[in-house]
């Protein structure tokens, strides 16, 4: 088994009862109201090179990164995306790119800074996530796989707890 890494929006006792428990091979992180949004200021490309400047705790979710398997997101499907803390939390992940630039499949995209990165799995829960909700959340998918250059990208959806606490098993 494969370090992973798990970015979730649970509340405390919904992730103890649903979520893996954190050991050796498994990182959790909870994505909050206490984690900032990026500001854009380029420090952790420019001044700390793969580590953001905001001093809370999404200062170091983009350097856990590179160093798992794979990436899994649990987040609440919201009209076909993330939920809120799930999205601010990933976009704190910029420094896993450079400020460079170049073309893939003839659009432009940052330059990654790490040669390995982890395949994306991303986990939505809902009791009524739609069809058009599913072709959405699908679609984010695989721009947010290609965007942080992952070999391979997964979509699922659980209408239950349960259902989501087998599928990370």
């Amino acid at each position: 088994m494969g370090r992973k890494l798990i970015l979730h929006d649970l509340q405390a006792e919904e992730a103890a009862n649903h979520l893996p428990q954190e050991s050796d091979s498994i990182t959790l992180v909870h994505a909050q109201p206490r984690i900032q949004s990026c500001i854009g200021c380029f420090g952790c490309w420019i001044k700390t090179p793969g580590t953001c400047l905001i001093d809370d705790e999404g200062r170091t979710f983009g350097k856990l990164i590179p160093e798992c398997d794979e990436l899994i997101v649990v987040s609440k499907c919201i009209y076909g995306s993330l939920s809120p803390d799930v999205k601010l939390t990933l976009e704190r992940s910029i420094s896993v790119s450079l400020p460079f630039f170049h073309l893939v499949n003839g659009e432009m995209h940052h330059v990654p800074r790490y040669k390995k990165m982890p395949d994306l799995a991303y986990h939505f829960y809902g009791s009524d996530i739609t069809e058009r909700e599913k072709n959405t959340a699908r679609k984010l998918t695989a721009a947010n796989a290609l965007n942080l250059y992952a070999p391979n990208n997964y979509v699922f959806f659980h209408y239950s707890m349960e259902g989501l606490k087998e599928a990370l098993a």
